[in-house]
């Protein structure tokens, strides 16, 4: 088998001035890749900045032989975006691959305790920075016909105590690659998107206390998790719209499937129909991975055709 390369291909990894992001940017750039460095260079609490956490990472690929710049602004405003799209496109012509790491933590504690900035903030970065990314991208994508974004989400969608922003930030970040992979699928666009959810060490594990942080450091590190995001970043990966976990040497798909249900002899189900057959609504198998919102519409019964709802995609 070819040793995988990327000669010629311009990436753009946020949040990469350290851990997994740099972890990320150095792979892209050891196998040809131009590589845009970006880090606002804050704490995990999204507090500060300092662009000399980007412009040692990038140095630290320059020395290893790669091709790489750095960049301070912020993906947490549509200035910070746009301007960090546009180095790359100034300093290189153009921008294949687009690696969404960036990502801030500022509450831990009780859900009763969690404030509007906190929440604010975790949605802004995370779920934000990754929307505005994505925006100040996609129609050059789209104009050439190319383009690979890999966007990370978090196991901590799946409930992570009473931390709620974090991965309410995460789970939007599924939901908006999943639209548009959707888009660029009906399109016929040679634009994919696909999700990683690393489990690594990071700054963040230092919130899981000494024990457990110097196992990540020891068990997960970053290099770990970097190839499964370099093949999601290539222009052979076959998938778009998927989800992967990735840390320790595994990587494994994560889907959302929708069970068969149950479904009434008549379309009007009463609140004990409900009750009575609420087992087999719960039943895992047999069960469906729709590829799309209207698939899974289209498992109720009904004479909609759902298919028409493709043309207000643009």
């Amino acid at each position: 088998m070819s040793t995988i390369r990327f000669d010629g291909k311009i990436a753009i990894v946020t949040g990469a001035g350290g851990g997994l992001g740099k972890a990320y940017a150095k792979l892209l750039a050891s196998r040809g890749a131009k590589v845009l460095v970006n880090d606002l260079g804050g704490d995990f609490t999204g507090q500060g900045s300092n662009p000399g956490y980007a412009e040692a990472a990038a140095a630290d690929i320059r020395a290893a032989g790669g091709i790489a710049e750095a960049n301070g602004d912020s993906v947490a405003d549509t200035k910070g975006a746009t301007a960090i799209v546009q180095q790359a496109l100034d300093r290189w012509g153009g921008v294949d691959i687009l690696v969404n790491n960036a990502g801030v933590v500022t509450s831990n504690g009780s859900l009763s305790d969690v404030t509007d900035e906190s929440y604010a903030i975790d949605l802004g970065v995370a779920a934000g920075g990754t929307f505005r990314m994505m925006r100040a991208v996609w129609r050059h994508m789209m104009d050439k016909n190319y383009g690979r974004i890999v966007n990370v989400s978090s196991g901590s969608f799946f409930g992570m105590g009473s931390a709620v922003p974090y991965p309410a930030a995460k789970g939007a970040v599924i939901g908006m690659t999943r639209g548009a992979a959707v888009a660029t699928d009906f399109l016929q666009r040679n634009i994919k998107l696909n999700v990683i959810m690393p489990i690594s060490w990071s700054r963040m594990t230092a919130l899981m206390g000494p024990e457990i942080e110097s196992a990540m450091q020891r068990d997960f590190p970053p290099e770990r998790v970097a190839p499964v995001v370099a093949w999601l970043a290539h222009e052979d990966v076959p998938c778009n719209g998927e989800i992967f976990t990735a840390g320790g040497g595994r990587f494994a798909r994560v889907f959302i499937g929708v069970t068969e249900g149950y479904r009434g002899t008549t379309k009007d189900i009463s609140v004990e129909d409900v009750r009575d057959h609420f087992e087999d609504a719960m039943r895992i198998e047999p069960f469906t991975i729709p590829k799309h919102a209207l698939e899974e519409a289209g498992m109720h019964e009904s004479s909609v055709d759902w298919s028409t709802f493709f043309q207000f995609i643009a």
